[in-house]
């Protein structure tokens, strides 16, 4: 029902009342036929409690949160009215219950038509506590509890006023339906083209009314269908009908002369259309030539129809295009429900679609209801085209099933019942490669519950790959994916991720320079991974969050063969599960680790306790303590030496890997003191902190258990400042007003440690399995001390973090560390809707060691950096950052570039980095994505490097846009791995993000999202 105006003023009137006040909340008891009025809608029936809060200003609405239950002889009403309330009037919409809660507001103020009041009664009526109750169950999640202590309510948001039960988190109370009472519809005739229109009214012998339309005829149904619920909470019920020739047949139909007939729900409406028909119902359109409908019972028979909505979104990501549907007759079951014989299911536009589902007989469910704004309560609309917005769910049940390319069947299957969130048939993947490592390679992915012919579960993706790779073998694997409410018979959001891909491999690996040729330690090769979070819900463990984790791999090598970004950027795969608590500022968890993969360094962890806690504010908002203590049996595996002999040569432990297990026990402890300088005109923040640690090892590189204390204190300080400058415009460089803002940085510190750090095995990782190989190779036989993580680790500080990930890296040292971080900010847009922009921003920080021989290798500066970008339009940004240590063989890095990009046409980058230190390097890179014209995109990339390595590699690739594929041909080298390579993508094009796009950042949309191509 449409929302009351907050002008209009409310009216109160009951045979009985109480009032008393509740925090700052008058509250009024209302009894024997109490009524509600506010516009053109009235609330009716025996008992009501209302929450009445006054504005503190005549502007401000007054805020009435009402509580309203049914006699013994009747039931809530709710009644809408063409004009003013009047009992004595037919309402045009009617909902009844067995009660009622909403809010209502009003500007106009309130009036109270009932007898003088009583006060606050000796025990509350149990209505009242019916009605808290109600509000506590159905608005904790808008505005939270009822105050009761006069803590005033934070009103900012305004819940739905007319809404009740569909939208409650519990069960809704019972409904009480007076079947007797119908629903009502309204029935409005437009002309189609703005004039032309002919109506003609005549009475068959022995039949009733018919209308007959002409000249173009638009027919609006709409009204409340279900009595007793909000219209809301339901399926769509305005249809919109456009065709050149309609017949009506209804009762009153002669009011189409005057344009509207309003009538029953459950009065006979049938409606014959004929030429170019339009059947508009929300998001969904379908066209036809010839139609028949029956508003009653919302069923139709469409003949050459054309049905086209849009599909919900996948994985957060809005798909822009429309599925279409087109059948010789498409019939109408109900709202929701469609069934089309001889049809053709597909995304393209044309006539006859290059790639397309055909079926004897499709069964469509396309299911939507409005989306409520929970600020409004009314539908909710897109901020761009006022359109209003829906939710849906849709599905697809198919037989007699082929898929046809360019006319041609490519696939037969019996039965197919598909989501449509799923916008591919059964291959999910399809890609062709070749090159001299894996040979000719076609690569699948299957989708396993349209080959089963079922319907996936809510939330759930299952996918079997097959691929042939010439040189290595057959792989064969699965894919599940989930995000589940319940899993394994525990309550509580579950998602996760298990990945199995194997196979029996005949060929040799191919890594890099230096590592060709190598013979794999395993044939049978593979890797299992699954990763499980899952946040508990019920029972002794509600609200821990669970999170468990397996990764196994065949041999030490199979990852960075097969699955080399993987190897290169994610984290490592350990095996192992945690159970974690957060309260607040408090976290506590308690976890175990195992080993799977003896050829990595790993530490089991059997099992091992942890509790943080962070800001805990001392001594009102004086001093703050935060701590991080933990207790664990751990044991040390180093990693096994490799088979083959040439990764043997190029092997070696590191200084702190060790055969060691025994127990670890520690609690670091800081409190700081936070000191605001504002208040006596200095724009500072001054942190004195002091931190300290005690900790016990059972074992020890020397065999020994060690306990080790350290102490790490000093202060932090900061400082921001800011100008502006209205007056400095350039058009070169897009200056309109210049602001500039920079926040100093500095902290000097002071760690004093009882042992040294070289004394430890490190139980803790502080490098992810790919780097720590990289080092070994690199530095084979001894990692020198500049290049040793753990020194770098000490000299960046991380000694000083309660949180640090590591507790064995610490050691002595003072420094003081500067920082500044720099805006310069200007506006950009159109006048009258500019926005405040970075035009460059410039990031640098250094380190001064007083005991420079001690800490930073005998040099007194060091760990200097700095980001600069420089943004001199929205598209063109110019780029550089760098590191710097003075030491010798300290690391030394420059890069300078410029990035371009325009979103629907493409982008570049151009930039340069030199490399000083233990290997010099100067490598220049380039990368470019162009749209030449509506059907193609080139791009390509290139690394040289002018010092010792030479050339890098080069990839190309020529991708053709179609009307319903995507084809793309790539060519790719790899200089050190001696490779050569070419591939072949065949991607459907009404994908919601195609690999296209996620390969060059130029967005691909279906064809016809923007209007016929």
């Amino acid at each position: 029902m449409p929302r009351p105006e907050t002008s209009e003023p409310i009216r109160v009137a009951a045979s009985q009342t109480e009032r008393w006040t509740q925090g700052d909340y008058t509250v009024w008891r209302l009894r024997g036929r109490v009524e509600l009025t506010q516009g053109p809608s009235a609330w009716r029936g025996e008992e009501a409690i209302v929450w009445v809060d006054q504005p503190a200003s005549f502007d401000k609405p007054t805020k009435l949160i009402v509580y309203l239950e049914a006699g013994a002889d009747a039931p809530v009403r709710v009644d809408l009215y063409s004009d003013k309330p009047d009992p004595a009037a037919t309402p045009i919409a009617r909902q009844q219950a067995s009660e009622w809660f909403g809010r209502l507001w009003s500007v106009g103020g309130v009036t109270w038509e009932t007898p003088p009041p009583g006060g606050e009664p000796a025990e509350k009526p149990a209505v009242f506590t019916r009605g808290l109750a109600r509000f506590n169950s159905e608005w904790d999640s808008l505005e939270g509890d009822l105050p009761t202590d006069g803590r005033k309510r934070d009103d900012s948001l305004q819940p739905v006023q007319f809404l009740g039960d569909p939208f409650a988190t519990v069960a809704p109370a019972p409904v009480v339906v007076d079947a007797s009472q119908p629903s009502f519809r309204s029935v409005q005739l437009f002309p189609r083209y703005g004039a032309g229109m002919k109506v003609e009214i005549f009475t068959p012998p022995g039949g009733e009314a018919v209308g007959q339309l002409s000249g173009g005829v638009q027919l609006v149904i709409s009204g409340v269908d279900v009595p007793g619920m909000p219209a809301a909470a339901g399926p769509v019920d305005r249809v919109d009908l456009e065709a050149d020739r309609a017949v009506v047949w209804t009762s009153g139909v002669a009011g189409l002369t005057g344009g509207r007939i309003d009538q029953s729900g459950e009065t006979p409406l049938e409606i014959y259309l004929e030429g170019n028909i339009e059947f508009r119902q929300g998001e969904r359109t379908i066209y036809a030539t010839r139609m028949f409908y029956d508003a009653r019972r919302r069923t139709g028979v469409i003949l050459d129809a054309e049905l086209l909505t849009p599909v919900p979104e996948i994985d957060g990501v809005e798909y822009p295009g429309l599925v279409r549907l087109k059948a010789d007759a498409l019939r109408q079951l109900e709202d929701s429900r469609f069934i089309a014989d001889n049809a053709t299911f597909t995304t393209s536009r044309l006539e006859e679609p290059t790639y397309a589902l055909k079926s004897k007989r499709i069964t469509f469910e396309d299911f939507q209801r409005p989306v409520i704004d929970p600020v409004t309560g009314t539908q909710a609309a897109n901020p761009f085209t006022g359109e209003p917005l829906y939710n849906r769910e849709q599905s697809a049940t198919a037989e007699g099933n082929r898929v046809e390319f360019g006319g041609v069947p490519l696939l037969f299957w019996p039965t197919i019942e598909t989501d449509l969130k799923e916008p591919s048939y059964y291959i999910d993947d399809f890609q062709v490669r070749n090159d001299s490592i894996f040979g000719f390679q076609i690569l699948t992915d299957w989708n396993v519950y349209q080959l089963l012919g079922a319907k996936a579960p809510p939330g759930i993706d299952w996918t079997v790959t097959a691929d042939y790779l010439s040189e290595r073998g057959l792989g064969y694997g699965t894919t599940y994916e989930y995000g589940i409410d319940r899993f394994a018979g525990v309550d509580g959001p579950a998602n996760g991720r298990f990945d199995l891909w194997l196979i029996d491999d005949n060929g040799i690996d191919t890594l890099g320079l230096g590592r060709r040729d190598i013979i794999p330690e395993e044939s049978f090769r593979g890797r299992a991974f699954w990763d499980h979070q899952q946040k508990i819900r019920g029972g002794v463990l509600n609200d821990w969050k669970a999170q468990a984790q397996i990764g196994w791999i065949s041999d030490r090598t199979f990852l960075e063969q097969y699955y080399e970004r993987e190897w290169d950027e994610r984290a490592d795969q350990p095996t192992g599960g945690r159970l974690r608590r957060t309260v607040d500022n408090q976290s506590l968890s308690i976890e175990a680790n195992g080993q799977l993969n003896e050829f990595f360094t790993e530490t089991e962890w059997l099992p091992r306790l942890d509790h943080w806690l962070m800001g805990q504010d001392l001594g009102g908002q004086t001093l703050t303590w935060f701590a991080h203590s933990h207790v664990g049996y751990a044991d040390l595996n180093p990693a096994s030496t490799p088979t083959s002999a040439q990764l043997a040569g190029q092997f070696f432990l590191f200084p702190w890997e060790a055969a060691l297990e025994g127990e670890r026990a520690a609690t670091r402890q800081e409190i700081d003191l936070p000191i605001n300088l504002a208040p006596w005109g200095v724009p500072m923040k001054v942190v004195p902190f002091f931190l300290g640690e005690a900790a016990h090892w059972g074992a020890s590189l020397a065999g020994d258990d060690l306990q080790r204390t350290y102490l790490h204190t000093g202060v932090r300080a900061s400082a921001p400042f800011w100008a502006v400058n209205p007056n400095v415009r350039d058009p070169l460089f897009n200056l309109d007003g210049l602001a500039h803002k920079v926040v100093f940085d500095a902290e000097a510190s002071y760690t004093d440690a009882s042992r040294n750090v070289e004394e430890f095995a490190l139980f803790d990782e502080i490098e992810d399995n790919a780097l720590e190989d990289i080092r070994r190779r690199i530095f084979f036989p001894t990692v020198p001390a500049f290049q040793d993580p753990r020194f770098h680790l000490v000299r960046s500080g991380i000694q000083g973090w309660v949180a640090s990930p590591t507790t064995e890296v610490v050691d002595d040292l003072s420094v003081v560390r500067m920082g500044m971080r720099h805006r310069l900010q200007t506006k950009r847009g159109a006048p009258g809707n500019q926005r405040v922009v970075d035009w460059l921003t410039f990031d640098s920080n250094a380190s001064y060691f007083p005991e420079d021989d001690r800490d930073n290798f005998g040099e007194p500066i060091g760990l200097v950096d700095y980001d600069l970008a420089w943004h001199l339009g929205d598209r063109f940004t110019f780029l550089s950052d760098g590191f710097y240590d003075f030491f010798t063989d300290g690391l030394q890095t420059y890069s300078a570039g410029v990035a371009l990009n325009r979103p629907s046409r493409g982008n570049a980058y151009v930039g340069w980095r030199s490399v000083r230190g233990p290997f010099n390097s100067d490598l220049l890179s380039l990368r470019f994505n162009y749209r030449f014209g509506p059907k193609w995109i080139g791009s390509a990339s290139t690394v040289i490097d002018f010092g010792e390595a030479g050339n890098i590699g080069q990839t190309f690739s020529i991708s053709r846009i179609g009307e319903s594929l995507l084809f793309t041909l790539g060519l790719n080298v790899d200089e050190s791995k001696d490779n050569v390579g070419v591939s072949f993508l065949l991607e459907p094009r009404f994908l919601p993000k195609t690999n296209l796009t996620r390969r060059t950042g130029i967005d691909i949309p279906p064809a016809g999202a923007d209007g016929l191509e």
